[in-house]
């Protein structure tokens, strides 16, 4: 999946108020990243802030840990 494909995943993910789907978007994107060399964008945090977001108070998953 393109990087423009992935951001606009997460966006109609966080758009759609499902907390499964945010997750979905945000570990299907890092699964393309680390399956492509390891490689991950500079703006990374996006998806850990859409996590962050949308995941009670202190209860987020880490990205890296998905």
């Amino acid at each position: 999946m393109t990087y423009s494909a992935q951001k606009a995943a997460l966006t109609r993910a966080i758009n759609s108020g499902s907390r499964a789907k945010v997750l979905a978007a945000c570990i299907n994107a890092k699964n393309d990243w680390n399956s492509a060399g390891g490689y991950w964008p500079d703006d990374w945090a996006r998806w850990q802030r859409a996590l962050d977001d949308t995941f009670p108070v202190f209860h987020a998953p880490d990205l890296d840990e998905l």
